[in-house]
């Protein structure tokens, strides 16, 4: 089953190069503390050095002097981070709130979902940003917030599937035996409920990363870590004369959503079984 998933993953070639890009990113998080041993934000030259112009500096500084090669290099730990926890959060709060919305029904189901409702009556950033200002700027607290935030898609899709499988054969020869709920939801339901919700969950990551860089480019990000979005607020102000420092982490950001979104949809046509042949 590994071997044919992996199969009908690989003819999707957007899919491997957007898997490429991830992998160079994360590559790239990894080696940052080799790479950039000492604090990325600390200032290590002249201030605005245009990139390619010393191998010192090879995306050159920012306003105030710092190498962009080493806040893009740490920035990518933050944003990976803060993106994998935050989907990882959204999906617990998504997959809890729609199984039991689904299987149990009546008024639980209809208190649940006017809750999720209600979450997505609210604007996302404005949302996030008042967590943030209330918790306090930190990682921790950005990826609680956008986690608060990302949740109801996942749970409206998790609660769709349980209910298209609740009523299957093999769900009712397990009532039948004397199955208790919990088991049912957890070894018989979620399991084919899952791959629809492992896509969407990997494209949460793309909005999470995506929000995250909002919150830090308004000035809420954490101010003691390096972070893309943040190095863009700090750019902003010198776009006409010193575009590169908003133009190289704008393209970081931009090409890891779009590999995220890339192997979304790879993962999409691997598992969906319509399109198996």
């Amino acid at each position: 089953m590994v071997f044919s998933f992996l199969r009908r993953f690989a003819r999707n070639r957007a899919a491997l190069v957007g898997l490429l890009l991830i992998l160079i990113v994360i590559a790239a998080a990894i080696a940052a503390p080799f790479l950039f041993p000492r604090n990325p934000l600390r200032i290590v030259g002249r201030p605005e050095i245009w990139p390619f112009l010393t191998w010192r500096h090879p995306l050159g500084t920012d306003s105030l002097g710092r190498d962009i090669a080493a806040i893009i290099a740490h920035g990518a730990r933050t944003t990976f981070m803060i993106g994998l926890l935050a989907s990882l959060t959204a999906t617990l709060i998504g997959v809890t709130v729609g199984a039991l919305a689904a299987y149990v029904g009546g008024w639980v189901d209809e208190v649940l979902m006017r809750i999720a409702e209600l979450f997505q009556t609210i604007p996302n950033i404005i949302f996030i940003l008042t967590i943030v200002s209330i918790l306090g700027q930190t990682i921790l607290n950005i990826t609680i917030a956008v986690g608060i935030v990302t949740w109801t898609p996942i749970a409206r899709l998790t609660r769709a599937e349980f209910l298209s499988l609740r009523e299957r054969e093999f769900v009712q020869a397990c009532r039948a035996i004397g199955t208790t709920d919990l088991k049912i939801i957890v070894r018989e339901i979620l399991p084919n409920a899952l791959p629809p919700v492992v896509i969407l969950s990997s494209l949460v990551v793309a909005s999470a990363i995506l929000f995250e860089s909002a919150v830090s480019f308004l000035g809420l990000g954490d101010p003691n870590v390096a972070s893309w979005g943040g190095l863009i607020g700090d750019g902003r102000t010198l776009i006409r004369t010193s575009w590169y420092i908003c133009a190289v982490p704008g393209v970081a950001i931009m090409l890891t959503v779009l590999a995220l979104n890339l192997v979304g949809d790879g993962l999409n046509d691997a598992l969906n079984p319509r399109l198996k042949t």
